[in-house]
């Protein structure tokens, strides 16, 4: 596959992927950029479909990246699109780029689309607003093993180069599906998973709650917490004790202590 090299910051390809970086133009185009060695190779090996590679070799940090790069001309699977150092550092989006950008086809998970082990570990998010608090709960939530990540009524825009960048490309790696709350609560009740709720309004602590059963963890904004809604569908409601003078964790901080101690329970 024959390579193109862009020298000018002015050529179209180079405004479009500025372009990008606003959700109107990812979803008109059903597509969004993916910066970084590290998070590329998550989206390829999550089955991803990247159309397009853009590389700079001058901003290239190791030989690993040049070895990506090598790779995916033998492949030929990928279109390659070598450019100056000057065009690359208007395409892209972070800061420090290591000379690799991605242009990628969304995709869309649906509940049916989800395959659950006999008990699943599910940690679903309500009204979350920032995307790098995404980002590290995508993080926690691959570390502790959790089955799939559900947003329920989120705005928050998944391909947003922040919450990529946060979660080091583990937005990927994760099945991750976003529902409403009437769609949610009923498939959950269907399926026999508990609801356990995290609010600071309650004596339960977190260890107290029997994580080997299927769950579905829910926590909530942290300006807002969880809705009333999801509070009273609730079948067991949790807090993190706190011994000092704060009232509550950053949400991914406390999705982390939640998550880890299911892994706990469920590796004993």
């Amino acid at each position: 596959m024959d390579e193109a090299y862009i020298q000018s910051r002015q050529n179209e390809q180079v405004k479009n992927l500025v372009k990008l970086r606003e959700r109107k133009h990812r979803d008109r185009q059903e597509r969004f950029i993916v910066e970084g060695l590290r998070e590329l190779g998550h989206a390829i090996g999550s089955g991803f479909e990247v159309q397009t590679i853009y590389f700079c070799p001058e901003l290239f940090p190791s030989e690993a990246h040049g070895a990506f790069i090598d790779e995916c001309r033998r492949e030929q699977s990928i279109q390659l699109v070598r450019m100056s150092t000057d065009a690359f550092q208007k395409a892209c989006y972070r800061e420090g780029p290591d000379g690799l950008l991605g242009l990628a086809s969304q995709q869309a998970n649906s509940l049916d689309d989800l395959n659950l082990p006999e008990a699943p570990l599910l940690l679903v998010l309500e009204g979350i607003e920032k995307p790098g608090n995404l980002g590290a709960l995508l993080r926690s939530a691959d570390g502790a093993g959790a089955d799939a990540v559900v947003l329920v009524d989120c705005v928050l825009d998944l391909y947003n180069p922040n919450a990529i960048r946060s979660s080091q490309g583990l937005v990927f790696a994760l099945p991750i599906v976003s529902v409403s709350r009437e769609t949610f609560l009923p498939w959950l009740r269907q399926k026999q998973i508990q609801l356990v709720a995290t609010t600071p309004d309650t004596e339960n602590l977190h260890w107290n709650v029997d994580y080997r059963k299927g769950t579905a963890l829910f926590l909530g904004s942290e300006s807002d917490g969880l809705t009333t809604h999801c509070l009273e569908a609730a079948d067991c409601r949790i807090r993190i004790p706190m011994a000092g003078r704060a009232d509550s964790l950053n949400v991914s901080v406390a999705a982390a202590v939640c998550l880890y101690e299911a892994r706990r329970q469920r590796d004993s």
